[in-house]
């Protein structure tokens, strides 16, 4: 028997993971990718801690890295008051995530295709 049909029968698959780097450091992937869409979803950094699991200080640290490493705002925050503070996405950060998912998607369907091609 040949090894693709042994692998096959044991159901392999292929996985990557994507992330962006500036100047060789780590500086957008999925899990950042998340926190942004979950602070759009709901206008606060504390709903985006509880969604993601990731803690609230977490989350403040890798916006303030993310925004100091491309010198540009991602997220707007508001302060308390009477009716509590929020947040929200800026135009900046809509199109990283944007330019992030056509990048993601570009290299899954490569990944697959090569799959098929190797594994088919």
């Amino acid at each position: 028997m040949k090894l693709v049909n042994i692998l096959a029968e044991q159901n392999l698959a292929v996985r990557s993971k994507v992330w962006l780097e500036l100047n060789g450091k780590p500086f957008f992937g999925e899990g950042r990718f998340n926190i942004l869409q979950s602070i759009d979803r709901y206008g606060s950094i504390s709903r985006a801690s509880e969604e993601t699991g990731v803690s609230y200080r977490k989350i403040r640290g890798a916006i303030y890295l993310m925004e100091k490493t491309i010198g540009m705002k991602l997220v707007i925050r508001y302060r308390g008051g009477a009716v509590g503070g929020g947040a929200a996405i800026t135009e900046t950060a809509r199109e990283l995530m944007c330019l992030f998912e056509k990048q993601e998607k570009g290299i899954r369907e490569s990944v697959d295709e090569l799959y098929k091609k190797t594994f088919g």
